[in-house]
Parts: structure tokens; C-alpha cells; sequence
């Protein structure tokens, strides 16, 4: 069987509900669809500003095409619930959730407890069949991945104190049986994140099985309704409410509280902040409503660095200011003010065609860099048992004398100081000049690039004028780092030289 056959034969054990509760649109659209036909929606919150880079992304590598909600930070988008493995890797994604419903005109009531009366009226008329199946499908994935990742460790330790010759044989013939996947082969960028799925195999489908039918159903299909069998499983939960707007008679706090009380009344749930198995979401805009189930515990975002500088860059920001520069085989990009490399280090795993350089001026910066690619080795290393590699360099260097040729460099990604927590903003009036100075001669003439993140927009709008004779601003993209509101800048090299 195919891997989506085999994901099907999985999701059909999956069988929360029955007809005591209503089921979603997809299914009550199409009554004779299978579990690989089902169809649900996916919300991923993504850095402020890139929503379309991550919409290119969910397209070139899901082949669905993503809607821009108008909260800022947030995309929607269709997956077959086979396809859920893929989503885990997307690179500019920071969280997932899948929707339960989307309200895009929703008329709160004018008093305060007529509004939540009808938020907890909303409960019981929600659709929580498939968005529950899919999160279940997720966290049995993602205990499976945490039992497979502590079982491989074990069998390493075993494999090397092991001096018997006929058991070494008998462990080398099980670790090379071909192994069935569950879904369609796809490549795990981490294999230390536990957020981000890995395809069970023949032994861990059978453990699906048991736990996704370990509820008191049947094998024919008959089960008790969704309620009473989620309070069999006594979960713990819940409710997460952002809401953004002016116009609510309520605060975050009550609408989460009362949504909160009527899901433990319809589900049994037990109440609890810090160790609860489901998270709902909650997300209020104006008048768009979004309920939702988070998929993931912590932010995709954590997934290469290690050790942490003062000011770490997001792996998801990096990602979505390598792509923006349209990266091709063979180029030369540097960051020449890396901090701990993530920008970098996002390249390389992305883009390992290309040749990436990290330099600073701050010698702990340079060591914290290396460590961190270090770690990433020694990740890709313990996954494929092989020694690892990737395009990369980190050096320690002056930004306004890099050693450098003139006109070596085919793409500049960086993030620069702010002027807060490094550095200050009277120092950026003589800094931003000279590396724009120096950027523009390592730059090739015409086909250069850089991308370049700021929080000082004035200064570097003072001194980017300056450098007309090198660079022309093509695109900026507004973001939001950390609260602050800082600005991506898109620059293309001039084709007169320096």
C-alpha cells in the first residue's frame, strides 16, 4: 500500500465521535468520505509582516493555498489530515493549531453577559469531531516520536558495548528490516524537537491502533457519543483566549473563563493552567471568531539554537528574510554581524546548495556561533549515523573591514543592532553608514542582494540615502521583533562599482 493508504488505515481506527454529535462541514458534505479524504483546516501563527512568505511556502510545499487573516501573524490553509507530518515542517510557521470553526462576521451581544452567555452557548453547536480526531492522530504521533528517539538511544549504547559477534549480526539485521511508513516519506529537519512528527513504522502502527481505539469502542464501529468517551479519558485542559479589538463589552480573561467552564460542562474535562493534554484556542478580531485545538506545545521557532546570545533571532525570521532574497545554487551569502548565527545556520539546513559565512566582531558572539553549528552536526550526525557536513563557516571580523574580496559576495542577510541592547543609537549614526559602505563593496554589481533588519529605521533611512551610487531599496516589509516594531529592508546592488 501506498503511504496514504497506510495513513487511512490508521485514521479509520480513529473514531472519537458517532452521530450523538454533530460533525463537521466536510463530513456532512460528503457522509461516504474516507479518513484520507478528510479535509481540515490548519491555522499557523508566522512572524508579523511575512504572512505571504509563509503562504509561498504552505503553497510550494503542500500545494495549498493559504488565506491571510486580517489579524496580523496568522494564515489559514486546507490539508488532507494525511499530509499532517509535512505541516510539523514547515519552516516559517511558529505555531500550529487546526480550526475547529471560523466565524468571519460574528455579532457579539452589546452587554458584557449577554456576550459571553452566547460564547458559552457556542460550545455545544461547534463541530469537534475532526479537529479532535486530528489532534489525537498528533499527540499519538508525537508520543511514538519520544518513545522511538529514547529506544534508538538505547539500541546505540547496546550496538557499541556489544563484543558478540552473532548478537552485533542479529542487531544489525533489525535495524536494516525495511520499515512500512505510515505517511508519504518526508525529511525532519529536527530530530530533537519534539513539536515536529516523524512517520511511525509497522510496530508503532500497531501502537496506534490500540491507542486510538482504547476508548471502549468496538471494532464494528459502535462506541459511546464523543462526550462520554473524552470523559473516560479524563484530559486535562485549556482555554487560551487573544483577542484584539475595540469593540467588546468583555475582557480576554472572561471570554476564556466562561468558553472554558461551558467546554468542561459538555466534555468533563479537568481545569488545569500549566498541565493540560488540550489547549482551545480562543482567537476574537473585531468580529472574526477562530476556535481552534493547538498542535503544538511550544513554538517551532526553537529548533536550531542552543546556546543563546543577548539577542537571538527567531529561526522563523531568519528563514523568511533568507527566502525573501530568492537564493539560488552556488551563491556566496554572508551574515556579517551574526550574533549566534541563526541566520545562517537556517541557510545552511534550507539552502545546503549554497555556501553560508557567520562573522562578528564579538569574540563570545563567534563562540556562541560555533557552538551552535557544532550542535546542529552532531543533531544531523545521531540521525543519519554518518559524519555530517554543511556549507558553513563562522570567523570573527570587523564589519567595516571585512576580509573579503570586492565583489565576492552574491547575497548580505543580517540583523543589525538596534542601538538597545547592543550597541546605542548615537553609535548607529556612524555604524550604519560605514557597513552599508562595506557591504556595498563585497556585494557583486547588479545581481547582489541583502536583506537587512532594523529597529533604527531613521538612521538607517539617513544613511541608506547616502548610498545611492550602491544600493536601491526594492521592498520593506514591517515586522514586529520582540514588541518592538523594527523593518526589513530589501536592497539591490547597483551595477556601478565601488
Amino acid at each position: 500500500m501506498s503511504g496514504i493508504e497506510d495513513a487511512a488505515a490508521v485514521l479509520s481506527e480513529v473514531n472519537i465521535g458517532d452521530s450523538c454529535k454533530p460533525l463537521d462541514e466536510h463530513r456532512e458534505a460528503n457522509p461516504d468520505a474516507t479518513p484520507k479524504d478528510i479535509v481540515v483546516t490548519i491555522g499557523a501563527t508566522v512572524p508579523t509582516g511575512f504572512e505571504l512568505t509563509a503562504a509561498d511556502e504552505v503553497q510550494e510545499k503542500l500545494a495549498s493555498k493559504s488565506t491571510i487573516s486580517k489579524d496580523r501573524g496568522k494564515i489559514y490553509f486546507e490539508i488532507p489530515v494525511t499530509s499532517l507530518p509535512k505541516v510539523h515542517q514547515l519552516r516559517s510557521v511558529d505555531n500550529l493549531f487546526v480550526v475547529v470553526q471560523e466565524f468571519k462576521d460574528y455579532q457579539f451581544k452589546e452587554t458584557k453577559e449577554e456576550a459571553l452567555k452566547d460564547l458559552e452557548d457556542l460550545v455545544k453547536k461547534l463541530p469537534w469531531t475532526d479537529p479532535l480526531d486530528v489532534w489525537k492522530l498528533n499527540t499519538s504521533l508525537k508520543k511514538r516520536k519520544t518513545r522511538r528517539k529514547k529506544g534508538n538511544q538505547t539500541n546505540a549504547k547496546k550496538e557499541k558495548q556489544e563484543d558478540d559477534g552473532s548478537r552485533e549480526q542479529a542487531v544489525d539485521k533489525k535495524l536494516h528490516e525495511p520499515v512500512q511508513n505510515v505517511f508519504e516519506a518526508t525529511d525532519v529537519q529536527d530530530p530533537e524537537n519534539t513539536d515536529e512528527i516523524v512517520q511511525p513504522g509497522d510496530d508503532e502502527l500497531s501502537d496506534s491502533k490500540e491507542e486510538l481505539t482504547s476508548n471502549g469502542e468496538s471494532n464494528d464501529g459502535s462506541g459511546d457519543c464523543k462526550k462520554c468517551e473524552m470523559k473516560a479519558e479524563t484530559l486535562k485542559f485549556r482555554v487560551t483566549c487573544n483577542r484584539a479589538g475595540d469593540n467588546h463589552s468583555f475582557k480576554s480573561n472572561e471570554a476564556a473563563r466562561d468558553f472554558g467552564g461551558a467546554v468542561q460542562d459538555f466534555f468533563q474535562w479537568k481545569a488545569d493552567m500549566t498541565n493540560f493534554d488540550v489547549e482551545v484556542l480562543l482567537n476574537i478580531h473585531n468580529n472574526e471568531v477562530v476556535v481552534g485545538i493547538a498542535l503544538t506545545e511550544e513554538s517551532l521557532h526553537r529548533r536550531n539554537i542552543t546556546h543563546f546570545g543577548p539577542t537571538t533571532l527567531r529561526s522563523t525570521l531568519a528563514y523568511g528574510m533568507l527566502r525573501l532574497c530568492d537564493l539560488q545554487p552556488a551563491d556566496i551569502i554572508i551574515d556579517p554581524m551574526c550574533g549566534t548565527g541563526a541566520i545562517p545556520i537556517e541557510g545552511a539546513t534550507e539552502w545546503p546548495n549554497c555556501y553560508h559565512m557567520a562573522g562578528d566582531n564579538n569574540p563570545q558572539a563567534v563562540k556562541r556561533t560555533a557552538n551552535n553549528i557544532a550542535s546542529l552536526l552532531k543533531q544531523i550526525q545521531s540521525k543519519e549515523s554518518t559524519p555530517a557536513g554543511k556549507p558553513i563557516d563562522s570567523i570573527q571580523w570587523d564589519i567595516c573591514s571585512l576580509p573579503l574580496r570586492t565583489g565576492s559576495v552574491d547575497v548580505i542577510v543580517t540583523d543589525m543592532p538596534f542601538g538597545k541592547r547592543i550597541g546605542s543609537k548615537k553609535k548607529n549614526w556612524d555604524l550604519y553608514p560605514s557597513c552599508l559602505m562595506e557591504m556595498g563593496r563585497i556585494c557583486r554589481p547588479r545581481t547582489g542582494r541583502a536583506v537587512l533588519l532594523t529597529q533604527d529605521r531613521k538612521c538607517f533611512a539617513k544613511a541608506l540615502s547616502k548610498m545611492g551610487h550602491l544600493w536601491r531599496k526594492s521592498h520593506t516589509i514591517w515586522v514586529n521583533v520582540g514588541g518592538l516594531h523594527a523593518a526589513v529592508y530589501l536592497l539591490k546592488r547597483c551595477a556601478e562599482k565601488n
